[in-house]
């Protein structure tokens, strides 16, 4: 991508030789803005940045980020996402939804079909298909599993990673190349570290995960406790909570919060 200055198109601002078109991004990532605070924008940049660089053609993409939080507004809440083409990044202003504290996953009734999960951006069409297959069968989003070892292990839900008790520690899975990298994730990690609690990395099967404490977290709607899972064939079961899985949710929540800190001015010098 050409130097260029911003172009506004509606509620997107794109950066290149020639508008983005309709087409599916190849690389986002966005975050959530609240009332000029967030957390860790800037990991989210330098996650996107990392990965664009493989399937586009930009130069300056530096100037490009300095220029993207500029035009984040500091008042109200939004949720900006960032997108890369082939020769253009983009900014989609996009005012942030309410945010439920629960959700029900759809255990999906074939193995994660992403071809890059450690990506985000080239499997939206395959992630969107699972998530209305979901909400078709009555549940919120998907569980995404693989057959390791010969058992289906829990990898992710369609848009959120997972955090799961297992009656001393809180667990997520591993970092590898079947699973993105998150940054929600991380802020956890981070905040849980010097507490009694801390995040540990862990693998676990689809069946043990049924009867485990879970929540759901991403960017957009932080903490979610699941509450449900909708089996394959669109039987439900209910999850175990109860006022110790209440509190170890708030405890999840309380220390996401911490993580938050105003918006930076730039990520360049």
């Amino acid at each position: 991508m050409k130097k260029t200055e911003a172009v506004r198109d509606g509620e997107r601002w794109w950066w290149g030789p020639q508008p983005p078109g309709d087409h599916p991004p190849q690389v986002i990532d966005s975050w959530l803005v609240q009332e000029g605070r967030s957390r860790r924008p800037e990991r989210h940049i330098q996650r996107f940045a990392a990965t664009a660089e493989f399937f586009v053609h930009f130069q300056d993409l530096d100037v490009v980020v300095d220029e993207v939080l500029a035009r984040i507004p500091r008042a109200d809440r939004w949720f900006p996402r960032l997108e890369a083409y082939n020769d253009a990044v983009a900014l989609w202003l996009r005012p942030a939804s309410d945010t439920p504290t629960q959700i029900s996953l759809w255990i999906a009734d074939v193995p994660d079909p992403r071809k890059w999960p450690h990506i985000k951006g080239p499997d939206l069409v395959v992630q969107r298909q699972l998530q209305l297959r979901a909400r078709e069968l009555g549940a919120d989003d998907a569980l995404l599993w693989r057959v390791e070892e010969r058992l289906p292990e829990a990898v992710e839900a369609t848009y959120s990673a997972l955090v799961w008790w297992d009656g001393q520690h809180f667990v997520t899975r591993p970092l590898d190349e079947l699973s993105l990298p998150s940054v929600t994730i991380e802020c956890l990690e981070t905040a849980l570290a010097d507490t009694p609690h801390p995040l540990t990395r862990g693998r676990v099967s689809v069946d043990a995960l049924l009867d485990k404490p879970v929540w759901a977290v991403n960017a957009a709607r932080g903490v979610q406790a699941v509450t449900s899972w909708v089996l394959p064939d669109g039987a439900t079961r209910d999850t175990p909570h109860g006022a110790v899985t209440s509190g170890l949710g708030a405890l999840l929540r309380t220390a996401l919060e911490e993580t938050i800190g105003p918006l930076p001015e730039q990520l360049t010098t």
